[in-house]
């Protein structure tokens, strides 16, 4: 699946899927974190599919929030 197409059920179901085999079994490696964008390195724990899931800066939340919390 391309990049836009994987973007969709992950936003939707807020669960990381492997983009290659849609295998939840995935997991974080290094992550390189800048002043408005955020790279996390993942490898699929199913297929071995290695792959970077970018995340952009979308506003900021007042105070220190629990975790979770949106």
């Amino acid at each position: 699946m391309d990049s836009d197409d994987w973007v969709v059920p992950v936003t939707r179901f807020e669960s990381l899927i492997c983009p290659s085999c849609n295998s939840p079994n995935v997991t974080m490696g290094a992550c390189a974190v800048g002043a408005a964008r955020v790279y996390q390195e993942y490898v699929c724990e199913s297929c071995q599919f290695e792959f970077t899931a970018a995340y952009k800066l979308t506003g900021y939340l007042p105070g220190l929030p629990e975790y979770g919390e949106s």
